[in-house]
């Protein structure tokens, strides 16, 4: 177990911070039993560690800097990544007043989603989450890496960076200021953008809209649709979806949006960079296991021990 230990007390040196674990399922002798007792618990910059369990830990407001991290997504399909094969699942999460400049990350939000409402420097980063929404006044959001239906901006967000997440639903930017980039969007649902800046994109599915000619500007993008309202000849056209994807035989879920041999999504980013999810400086990780991620993906414990005998365990841990 001296690794174990290891592992969290690698994470909380970091950056000075105490580590709150919390862990709902029964029998299991984790320090908190509920999320809503480790956030009453947490103090400001304090990390919360979710682990994985069959059963959801509820909704939850969050008013005060914290960091959350679950295990991630996906676990059973990108095998090797994680020992358990749990989620930490939440059914929905709003930031509200005071919680500026908390990360949220690791979590899996089925249906529900997450609601950023008025708040600054906020990261939602690697989740698996239906809906992240944005409303009212703040600035430096970053949503990145996720595995989501809906982005929505109905605030006067500004300095919005929207970056290298799979989108199953739509994107409605009715205000704010956003970067959109090199996101993967297999529409269900007619998306439209006011006010951003839409690049290095693949669009997929539901056809893309602008509110008006000049509000948004659309560069190096990959469309499946036929034509979009006055964007430049940086944009491609026209694409079918059978040359653009791996596609799932043989993958994952996630890994499956990864470019193909021969795609026309390769390299017709802004400076060649590639369009999609897996494209640009920060791409998508599969399951939602960020770069510098500490994670156990190995544990082995005897199945019995003789009385006053020894338990030996091994655990097996790395920095992604």
């Amino acid at each position: 177990m001296k690794t174990l230990i290891i592992l969290f007390l690698a994470i909380a040196s970091a950056s000075a911070q105490t580590v709150l674990r919390v862990n709902n399922t029964p029998g299991v002798n984790a320090p908190y039993t509920t999320l809503a007792a480790a956030i009453t618990a947490a103090g400001v910059n304090d990390i919360i560690l979710v682990e994985g369990s069959a059963t959801s830990y509820g909704t939850h407001t969050i008013t005060k800097k914290v960091t959350i991290v679950g295990p991630g997504y996906f676990l059973s399909e990108n095998t090797g990544l994680q020992v358990t094969l749990n989620e930490a699942i939440l059914d929905n999460l709003n930031l509200n007043a005071g919680s500026d400049g908390s990360k949220i990350s690791g979590l899996r939000l089925n249906a529900g989603g997450i609601y950023i409402n008025g708040v600054s420097n906020i990261e939602v980063t690697n989740n698996y989450v239906g809906v992240v929404s944005l409303s009212g006044a703040g600035s430096n959001i970053i949503v990145k890496g996720n595995y989501m239906g809906t982005f929505a901006s109905n605030g006067t967000h500004t300095s919005v960076l929207v970056s290298n997440n799979y989108l199953w639903g739509q994107a409605v930017v009715n205000s704010g200021t956003v970067l959109f980039s090199n996101n993967t969007c297999n529409l269900n649902g007619t998306s439209s953008f006011v006010g951003s800046v839409v690049q290095n994109n693949i669009f997929i599915g539901f056809p893309v809209t602008r509110e008006t000619p000049t509000s948004s500007t659309f560069n190096n993008n990959v469309f499946q649709q036929a034509t979009l309202a006055d964007a430049d000849l940086t944009n491609v056209f026209n694409v079918a979806v059978a040359s653009l994807f791996l596609g799932l035989a043989g993958n994952t879920t996630d890994t499956q949006w990864r470019l193909k041999a021969g795609s026309p999504a390769i390299g017709a980013g802004l400076g060649g960079v590639d369009c999609g999810m897996y494209g640009g400086s920060t791409p998508y990780k599969p399951s939602g296991i960020a770069t510098g991620q500490h994670t156990i993906h190995a544990l082995t414990v005897p199945a019995t021990v003789i009385q006053n005998g020894t338990l030996n365990v091994k655990v097996s841990a790395k920095v992604n």
